[in-house]
């Protein structure tokens, strides 16, 4: 299969699996910027996987794009609030929970920290460490964030799954009767 088809299948089901469990209503300001962040650094990724030359990334910068990641994500969630488009930390752990602007405040600002810390931390790792020792740390901080998006899961995306099963069970079963 050739890079650029299959590049179009992973964009045209992303955009598939986004319409079909989108929220109601335009996300806020703050949210779309947490979004373009993540549609560039995919595109970044997928451009050096699919596209370039085989070594025509630098060595030294792939122990880089974590702490790029990180600090873009840290840096869209200081932004957006001082812009005042809202917390982007609603998006990433759930609307579900109650809090007030205050605490969404202090999650947004703790978890912007927490991404600087960890594109710090990698920089570190990757300049003291063997590669196999970043790698290790790699991983390991793939799990904390798997993790967060359990949580994401389990509040949210599992009742649209839920819902969207339900109706294709729905559509699937007319079909036979």
């Amino acid at each position: 299969m050739s890079g650029a088809l299959l590049l179009a299948l992973l964009v045209g089901g992303a955009l598939l699996l986004a319409w079909v469990l989108r929220p109601p209503g335009l996300p806020p300001p703050g949210v779309r910027l947490l979004m373009i962040a993540y549609v560039l650094l995919g595109a970044w990724a997928l451009w050096f996987g699919l596209f370039a030359e085989a070594d025509a990334e630098p060595a030294w910068f792939l122990t880089w794009k974590p702490t790029v990641m990180y600090w873009t994500l840290a840096a869209v969630m200081l932004v957006a609030p001082a812009l005042g488009w809202g917390y982007p930390a609603r998006a990433i752990v759930g609307t579900y929970f109650a809090f007030s602007n205050r605490e969404w405040h202090w999650i947004n600002l703790a978890l912007s920290i927490f991404m600087m810390l960890l594109g710090g931390l990698n920089l570190y790792i990757a300049a003291t460490a063997s590669l196999g020792g970043w790698e290790g740390f790699k991983y390991s901080c793939m799990v904390n964030v798997a993790a967060l998006l359990l949580l994401r899961v389990t509040f949210l995306w599992l009742d649209a799954l839920t819902r969207f099963g339900l109706y294709l069970y729905g559509r699937a079963r007319s079909l036979f009767h």
